[in-house]
């Protein structure tokens, strides 16, 4: 499914994306300061876009080029009565950021997981990214005052 806005398009990535896809993935996590390993994270994009059931990815362009991409998956909540989405990664290049391509991705994201009948999408921003937050607020995140809390168990 191909979508397109005036300066903007969406494609549901496909195992066919990887290698651009994982370029977006290191991008994004040197940024973040998250840990990236070529040989794993090659490993859990394919397992993932090659099971729908776990959620979507798209890429995210202008009118020419990959710019980004939104990362969805899926869950299933007590809280929420039902199956809620989380938005696991939300990147764009640098160059593109400012233009408001942010805010129509998400816009997309939540016009894509309603027409999936999901009515919940929950993200995780970390606490001192201001400029990322004002964005999620703008268009309608709450700070529910949730603390992530992890614990690797393998």
């Amino acid at each position: 499914m191909l979508s397109i806005d005036v300066n903007v398009a969406y494609r549901v990535a496909t195992s066919k994306d990887i290698d651009v896809l994982l370029q977006l993935v290191e991008e994004f996590h040197k940024l973040e300061k998250l840990p990236f390993d070529p040989v794993l994270d090659r490993v859990s994009l394919q397992q993932f876009l090659l099971n729908p059931t776990l959620g979507k990815i798209w890429l995210i362009y202008d009118r020419k080029n990959v710019i980004g991409y939104a990362a969805v998956t899926f869950s299933y909540s007590i809280e929420f009565r039902g199956i809620s989405a989380v938005l696991d990664e939300l990147y764009l290049r640098a160059d593109c950021r400012g233009q408001g391509i942010g805010t129509k991705t998400l816009r997309f994201v939540e016009e894509s997981c309603q027409q999936m009948g999901i009515d919940v999408i929950s993200l995780l921003v970390h606490r001192d990214n201001d400029r990322a937050k004002q964005v999620y607020q703008k268009v309608g995140y709450d700070d529910r005052g949730y603390q992530l809390m992890v614990k690797t168990i393998a």
